[in-house]
């Protein structure tokens, strides 16, 4: 079996979304909260087969907890524009029964809002 040639990519740098969750990762490490950022993605083995790393679809980009009560956050980032996906409502729906902090931040400022405030908005701000 001859092997496959796999294409590549023309490295870009980092994208909008991407720039805003260095952004939030940082003010948010900075108010002294504990904070990870999520990855997910699939990557095409040389055999040809799938792998899909990190959490399920939809898990939020970012999460951590406060130190100051180690109440745990989930932050969805997105542009001014972005839209979240079905697999991201859906979480945002079943999260919205459990005590945690949750929202959908499109710049440092909005997370650090949701996560001071301990807000549970599974619904995009308007």
């Amino acid at each position: 079996m001859k092997p496959r040639k796999v294409a590549k990519h023309k490295k870009r740098g980092p994208g909008p979304e991407q720039l805003i969750q260095r952004g939030i990762i940082e003010a948010l490490t900075i108010a002294g909260h504990h904070v990870y950022r999520i990855n997910v993605g699939k990557v095409k083995m040389e055999d040809g087969r799938m792998f899909s790393a990190g959490p399920r679809a939809g898990f939020p980009d970012i999460c951590g907890y406060r130190k100051s009560d180690g109440k745990m956050f989930f932050i969805e980032v997105k542009t001014k524009t972005g839209k979240r996906r079905p697999a991201q409502e859906y979480f945002a729906k079943e999260i919205a029964y459990d005590p945690v902090i949750y929202g959908v931040a499109r710049s440092a400022e909005e997370a650090l809002m949701i996560v001071t405030k301990g807000l549970n908005r599974t619904e995009d701000a308007k």
